[in-house]
């Protein structure tokens, strides 16, 4: 039992590949900010406090909930998490918990590279919080292993200050704070790049975007996200809306200019599609208030929701709509196939390598509101095609299941030398 895994969240992909060096026999523990847990009594404390001031830190503590590993195998530091959560609170414009971010995460990796010690075979990090682990791992000859969820950082930012080129009532102050500071933080990611021996990433797109910018790609393998559990297929014969009633979209993460989500209010706008079905969001607003001035006919915000609540919820609609402009996987995508619902995303997505146009969902041309509209128009006049689309959902979610990823990940971690020899 020999390797550190480190994130500061949670999220199921970090559960995950920790969960995979377990099963593999070699996890020494998984070190991380918060979790939540039910029994401690100054989480309970801290959350009545917040309650009081209208502040529901309970339902931001729930998402951070470990079901993939024993407790006794994960080291908890919460102070600068709870601090980036609480300046949440009071930061409209996001810049203070952006800035709250930029210093918590090399204090994070810090901590962590102080837990590393000559006994250890290998440390597994995550971008953006590593740099430090990884130098002293190689200083100690530990294995670095660097897992990246998105895309080659540079590639991402030129995306960004493209469409607030071609889109200027998109800037605001928080892109312009974060544009800012761009630059260091790439630095920071491609020297963790460098002092890696593995690099994994989730998808061709994302191993495509590090090529183009002239990284050593010969390191890096590719290990697909899993999908969770499919459902039954009877479950989903009463799943959607009837053929009389209002088509029901689904909008699952941030509604952010990455995402898409510009391109979509333009559509939404254009084709009057308020008048024939309505859209739920679930995650946090992040465009420009302006953007959705007038109001949009029949969408509903309804903020971020637990992973949960969230699977719930995809059983309700027809299909999901996720125009990314830019993802290193998009795990939603094969969420919402694993509750049979037809997903409409684009090349720019990781998940659409197992997209399968007319057969598990539709796939769109990115940055095209006109794209968009005809999606959804395909979607209102095919009401019974996009219906019978939901059995090959499932197949999809149940052909690659979360259990195929940590079998690969634990057999490339082996493959490469990252385990201790048995």
């Amino acid at each position: 039992m020999s390797v550190i895994i480190s994130h500061t969240s949670v999220a199921p992909f970090v559960q995950q590949a920790a969960r995979a060096i377990l099963e593999a026999g070699q996890l020494d523990r998984f070190i991380t900010t918060i979790r939540y847990d039910p029994e401690s009594s100054s989480q309970r404390r801290i959350c009545r406090v917040a309650s009081a001031l209208g502040f529901d830190l309970k339902a931001q503590l729930m998402r951070r909930t470990i079901t993939e590993l024993p407790l006794d195998k994960v080291e908890s530091h919460p102070l600068g998490e709870i601090v980036r959560l609480l300046s949440g609170r009071v930061d409209r414009e996001g810049r203070l918990t952006d800035m709250v971010w930029e210093r918590s995460e090399p204090a994070f990796d810090r901590l962590v590279s102080r837990r590393l010690s000559a006994v250890h075979d290998a440390v597994y990090g995550f971008e953006y919080s590593s740099l430090a682990t990884f130098t002293r791992a190689r200083e100690m000859g530990v294995h670095a292993v660097y897992d990246v969820p998105a895309p080659e950082p540079g590639f991402v930012q030129n995306l960004m200050d493209g469409e607030i080129a071609r889109f200027p009532e998109l800037e605001t102050s928080y892109h312009r704070h974060t544009a800012a500071r761009e630059g260091l933080r790439i630095a920071r990611r491609r020297a963790e790049w460098h002092a890696a021996e593995l690099v994994i990433v989730a998808s061709r797109f994302t191993f495509n975007t590090f090529a183009k910018a002239g990284l050593d790609v010969s390191k890096v393998r590719i290990v697909p996200y899993g999908a969770p559990p499919a459902v039954a297929f009877e479950d989903t014969e009463q799943a959607g809306s009837g053929p009389a009633e209002l088509l029901r979209l689904i909008w699952a993460g941030s509604f952010s200019i990455r995402k898409g989500a510009h391109y979509l209010v333009d559509a939404w706008r254009r084709g009057n599609f308020g008048r024939h079905a309505r859209l739920k969001v679930f995650g946090t607003n992040a465009l420009p208030d302006r953007l959705l001035q007038p109001a949009l006919e029949n969408v509903e915000f309804g903020g971020p929701l637990p992973q949960g609540s969230l699977m719930s919820r995809y059983l309700e609609n027809d299909a999901m709509i996720f125009p990314t402009l830019c993802d290193g996987f998009g795990m939603v995508v094969t969420e919402a196939w694993s509750r049979g619902l037809p997903v409409i995303t684009t090349e720019m997505a990781g998940a659409s390598d197992l997209l399968k146009p007319q057969q598990n969902g539709l796939l769109i041309k990115a940055g095209s509101a006109d794209a968009i509209g005809s999606a959804i128009e395909w979607c209102l006049t095919h009401r019974d095609d996009l219906r019978a689309m939901r059995a090959s959902a499932l197949a999809t979610a149940a052909a690659w299941q979360w259990g195929d990823y940590r079998r690969m990940l634990s057999g490339v971690l082996k493959d490469n030398g990252m385990f201790a020899r048995s």
